[in-house]
């Protein structure tokens, strides 16, 4: 028998085309505009998509009119605590991780703010009456941020971290389960960036606000927040990269600052107390199997990293806190009522008409109305 190998046939250019998602013309090999809304890893190209430190100028007006992030009353030593959001998440998601759904497109400001109005909401509904959870719908923040608040001023993929803080505020969170809401795809994402959401869609998710978001401007600010149930997104040019040594030290996923990435992501963790030094989690948008796996409990797709460097990215001055309430008064996070909580939610009737984003009791409105809203028409 001999080793040779048989010819194959002149088919490899389907083969490529099959494997990347683009069709074969007359004149060679053309991409195909439709997005794979199942791609499990957010190709290179689509990976960033922050605007800025020349946008984050253009916001500043936004976030003057913010407040100032303190915690009101006792805020405690959050030095020494570990405090793991996601924790809450899975009470009251069946025991599972939020899913991390791979943007398609430079859309990663408004994946940054879906993650924590989600986080925020999971916090809210395990310490509070029985609800069930609901994720919110990417492309709304990333519409609003673009066009209502940021005026359309920019071209191309991207948005500024402000500019979606203050659009959940001022327009609420759409639910992604809400009737007519599209499957995401960088198409949705693209022509809603350009258009603004559809107005039935606004109309909806105003209803809905956070109430209150706040910039953050230290590493100790980031941890406050976290330690009180607030999620913080970070958006700035840190890049990371995976270091085994850092990793091995601290018996999880540790990355160290290298390269550049204008990205926004979230800080939804922090430990001061199982580790040598203090550490922060950032969630990624880059799908579950974009950093490696993770090897304690944290939620994939994301990592661990060092204060140094969360003070280098919220130095860049397009980081917030989000508080479902006005201000951000202290909240002790109490992990024995998960257990009870997660039961009460298991009874709860889930049909599609009987929850709210951001506190889903059925037909029961929790107030998250900032008394500012009003000054958006």
């Amino acid at each position: 028998m001999s080793d040779e190998k048989s010819p194959r046939p002149a088919n490899w250019k389907i083969a490529i085309a099959a494997a990347l998602g683009v069709a074969i013309t007359s004149a060679g090999i053309a991409i195909n505009l439709e997005f794979n809304a199942e791609i499990n890893v957010t190709p290179p190209d689509a990976r960033e998509g922050w605007a800025g430190p020349e946008a984050v100028k253009m916001a500043k007006p936004v976030v003057m009119g913010m407040p100032d992030f303190k915690i009101k009353g006792a805020a405690g030593d959050n030095e020494r605590k570990n405090v793991r959001l996601w924790t809450f998440a899975k009470a009251v998601n069946d025991g599972e991780h939020l899913k991390n759904i791979p943007q398609q497109v430079g859309d990663c400001v408004s994946w940054g703010v879906r993650n924590a109005v989600d986080y925020l909401a999971c916090v809210q509904i395990a310490r509070g009456p029985p609800a069930s959870f609901k994720p919110s719908y990417a492309p709304y923040f990333y519409g609003i941020s673009r066009v209502q608040v940021g005026g359309g001023r920019l071209r191309g993929d991207g948005s500024v971290g402000a500019w979606a803080a203050e659009g959940v505020r001022l327009y609420g969170v759409l639910d992604a389960s809400f009737n007519g809401v599209p499957k995401y795809s960088g198409r949705v994402a693209r022509e809603w960036g350009r258009k603004g959401p559809p107005d039935k869609f606004i109309k909806e998710a105003r209803q809905f606000p956070v109430k209150t978001v706040a910039p953050v401007r230290t590493a100790d600010q980031v941890r406050d927040s976290v330690c009180n149930g607030y999620p913080v997104t970070i958006a700035s040019d840190w890049g990371g990269r995976h270091d085994q040594n850092l990793s091995r030290k601290h018996n999880r996923i540790v990355f160290r600052r290298s390269g550049r990435w204008m990205h926004q992501m979230c800080v939804i963790a922090y430990d001061g107390q199982t580790a040598s030094e203090p550490l922060f989690y950032i969630i990624n948008s880059w799908g579950p199997n974009a950093h490696p796996q993770p090897i304690d409990d944290s939620p994939p797709g994301g990592f661990w990293v060092r204060k140094q460097d969360i003070e280098y990215i919220v130095d860049q001055r397009d980081s917030f806190a989000f508080s479902q309430f006005v201000g951000f008064p202290p909240q002790e996070l109490d992990w024995r009522i998960i257990g009870e909580q997660n039961a009460q939610v298991d009874r709860i009737d889930r049909g599609p008409d009987r929850g709210r984003r951001l506190g889903r009791v059925p037909r029961r409105r929790v107030e998250l109305v900032d008394h500012r809203t009003e000054q958006a028409g």
